[in-house]
């Protein structure tokens, strides 16, 4: 991985991460001051679960999954993350160690923020405050929804909300890359790999989705939609 300075300053993309616009001159050169840009490759590991959590990441280009290790080698991803979300808050904020890890899925530029400067800020100005806690309770509420799903839905219904996140929300298209794997699926859902294949077969059969081979076109959002509604 290269670990020069990739970014020129935090200043070139103040207008696209929607949670730096609030910040004057002088809070973006503190922003700036100690951070520092690396492109991560697929599969490498941006951040790890129990490991000191000195610095938020930002993503710049590519996208990366997040996850918890849990028991018996087995992961639970949280979520997908793609420009220009912000991550590190929960361990920044607790006990210094970061709860989750974060790898890249493709090509990824992250930049890292430094914990003090960015709380020094956070302390100074109300409407980043104010935009940084926004962007935590949607993080909040997005897991409560998810917590429901994987614990009331069937299999059935958890797959659909996996295909319809992932298309609508991080793909942005009816077709999901082949950057995400079936085994990132089946983590996603909380289930088996073959559990997740098979039920996408027979999303498949059905005419809902087509397999073109590690990407997913979707045919029928709607029937998606429905399947998960009824969970």
């Amino acid at each position: 991985m290269n670990v020069e300075k990739l970014c020129v300053g935090c200043e070139n993309c103040k207008h696209q991460a929607p949670l730096f616009e609030a910040l004057n001159e002088t809070e973006m050169e503190l922003i700036n001051k100690d951070r520092y840009s690396v492109r991560f490759h697929e599969g490498e590991v941006i951040l790890k679960q129990g490991t000191q959590a000195s610095f938020f990441i930002s993503v710049v280009e590519g996208f990366a999954r997040m996850y918890i290790e849990g028991h018996n080698d087995r992961n639970l991803i949280l979520d997908f993350i793609k420009p220009w979300r912000l991550v590190g808050g929960p361990g920044a904020q607790l006990n210094d160690k970061h709860k989750y890890s974060v790898v890249a899925v493709q090509e990824t530029l992250v930049c890292f923020i430094d914990v003090t400067n960015f709380k020094k800020v956070l302390a100074s100005n109300h409407s980043f405050a104010d935009l940084f806690l926004s962007m935590c309770s949607g993080n909040y509420s997005r897991a409560l929804d998810r917590m429901v799903g994987l614990s009331q839905k069937q299999m059935h219904g958890r797959i659909s909300d996996a295909l319809i996140y992932l298309s609508e929300e991080i793909y942005e298209d009816k077709t999901i890359g082949g950057e995400i794997s079936r085994q990132d699926i089946a983590d996603y859902t909380s289930m088996s790999k073959d559990s997740a294949i098979r039920i996408l077969k027979e999303f498949e059969r059905d005419g809902i989705i087509i397999l073109n081979g590690r990407a997913i076109e979707i045919l029928d959002k709607n029937r998606l939609h429905a399947i998960s509604r009824k969970g």
